[in-house]
């Protein structure tokens, strides 16, 4: 299919809300703890996908099997590596965190190979893990690699986030095992599952509203209704209409607009590591692009 104009203009868009997230984050970091942040974000994308669900007329399906699935990602996807890269960020650059949650499709590299028969590692790969991984190492700096035998509260941070990208590509693998369901469909049941969950701590959430400045308003409303929910649904119009090849250029552009960022709106000043890092990974990235599996961050869905 030809590229279009309108493309180009839907994956910008989802560049810069999925980018945003990082700095969206940090905002709302000033009033609410991270299963807060991850308890409203939830619900308000799960408002989103139902309406969506709605207005198409599609339904939710009833039978064990899909719910299963739902309930599974929704805690591997969504309330796991949202809640993960929350508290990572309590101590880690917002930019930072952008470029450590790029890793996923690494991740999901390793993941597919023990678990998908048609997505063996094959050389191309090694070398984008190792490159990847080398960018890690690099990102993460000489100070928390020091700490590696004992502990500090940016090592575990950097950790966290890393952790939440090992999530994003789990979940990203088990989806490939899902009954048949339409995108929205999925995306909704997913939602509604890790609403459910996340519910005990919404009621926390809630209370804050009465600290409530309009930076951290709008920077929740952002993450949940853009950043999860309305970003499913142009991720998914994205992807059937172009294709997994010319999606995967989110994987690339995402970190990047989410260092810019970073340094516009919170003066954030990232050494000279982490750019080199930042090459690396993308580096990696590019290595493998050519795969037809596109992890899709934080919504699947990183």
């Amino acid at each position: 299919m030809k590229i279009q104009a309108r493309h180009w203009l839907v994956l910008m868009m989802l560049v810069a809300v999925w980018g945003s997230s990082y700095l969206m984050i940090e905002v709302a970091l000033r009033v609410w703890r991270p299963a807060e942040i991850t308890s409203i974000r939830v619900v308000m994308a799960a408002v989103v996908l139902l309406a969506a669900l709605w207005l198409r007329r599609e339904h939710l399906p009833t039978g064990w099997r899909h719910w299963a699935f739902f309930v599974t990602i929704a805690l591997i996807g969504n309330c796991a590596p949202f809640f993960l890269i929350s508290w990572g960020q309590q101590q880690v650059e917002s930019g930072l965190a952008g470029i450590l949650a790029a890793s996923t499709p690494l991740f999901v590299l390793v993941f597919a190979h023990f678990v998908l028969d048609d997505e063996p590692l094959r050389r191309r790969h090694v070398a984008a893990f190792v490159l990847g991984f080398a960018g890690i190492v690099v990102l993460m700096g000489p100070d928390s690699l020091a700490a590696l035998g004992g502990s500090t509260p940016r090592l575990s941070s950097q950790l966290a986030i890393l952790a939440g990208a090992a999530c994003y590509a789990a979940a990203t693998v088990i989806a490939r095992k899902m009954p048949p369901a339409s995108s929205l469909v999925t995306s909704a049941g997913v939602m509604l599952a890790a609403s459910c969950m996340m519910s005990g701590f919404m009621l926390d959430g809630v209370a804050g509203i009465g600290q409530l400045s309009w930076q951290a308003a709008g920077a929740i409303g952002f993450l949940g209704l853009l950043g999860t929910g309305g970003a499913s649904i142009l991720y998914f119009h994205l992807l059937s209409r172009t294709s997994a090849r010319f999606t995967s250029l989110l994987n690339f552009l995402v970190p990047v607009w989410a260092v810019w960022l970073g340094a516009v709106w919170l003066d954030e000043s990232l050494p000279l590591s982490a750019w080199l890092g930042l090459i690396l990974v993308l580096g990696s990235l590019i290595l493998t692009s050519n795969s037809m599996m596109i992890p899709l961050p934080g919504h699947h869905r990183r």
